[in-house]
């Protein structure tokens, strides 16, 4: 049996016992599960308009129990992945899919780029390197799943925040050595020759860094 949009919300309404759902919001649902490739809506030959039969009523209402439960959609659509057998994409619609779900990656991709500069300007030279080893794995482990780039993207904005904190606490930790009594900063090399005590020095930022790291960290990610 199929429904157009009109009749099909009217089903799913009845079906999950929800009065309040909107045309709009149930087609948004299913031109994003197509938008991603997931799941593609019949059409009638006649006039290639979308119809709606028992398996897009399941994930509808699936749509909408989860919805209820403020599950966001993205993790909706990667739960109705694992659970339903899905509607494949006819083939001449498979290739524009595939670009879509390209262009999508190329996004994100950009995204990180751009986040990485800002990062590389506020963080000092001798982080870089570790810093561009460690993006560079991340892109290379891109995969084609959404949650994967939104984890990873997740992983790497930490991985910024830490780097930034730690810049920072070395910054206030030199601060704060500079201030210490001239005894404490210089030792003297030889008989005539005095010179900054390096090793107490480090010491000092590395006790400083991890003494504040945990605390100035979480505020940085806001937890």
């Amino acid at each position: 049996m199929y429904w157009k949009i009109s009749d099909f919300v009217e089903q799913v309404k009845k079906t999950s016992k929800e009065e309040k759902l909107h045309v709009n919001t149930v087609t948004s649902w299913f031109k994003k599960l197509e938008e991603e490739g997931i799941h593609f809506v019949s059409r009638t030959e006649e006039t290639n308009e979308k119809v709606y039969d028992e398996l897009d009523l399941q994930l509808a209402v699936f749509i909408k129990k989860k919805r209820n439960q403020k599950w966001s959609l993205s993790a909706i659509f990667n739960a109705i992945r694992d659970e339903f057998e899905l509607r494949p994409f006819p083939v001449e619609d498979m290739e524009t899919t595939n670009v879509a779900h390209i262009n999508s990656v190329e996004f994100l991709n950009l995204t990180l780029i751009k986040e990485l500069k800002v990062a590389f300007e506020e963080v000092a030279a001798s982080q870089l390197g570790e810093m561009k080893i460690q993006y560079d794995e991340i892109l290379k482990n891109l995969s084609d799943s959404k949650s994967k780039e939104e984890e990873r993207e997740a992983r790497f904005k930490e991985m910024v925040a830490r780097k930034r904190v730690e810049y920072q606490l070395e910054k206030e930790a030199l601060i704060k050595w500079s201030t210490k009594p001239e005894e404490e900063r210089i030792k003297k090399v030889g008989w005539f020759k005095i010179e900054e005590n390096q090793e107490e020095r480090n010491r000092f930022i590395k006790d400083y860094v991890n003494m504040n790291f945990e605390n100035r960290l979480k505020n940085e990610l806001g937890l």
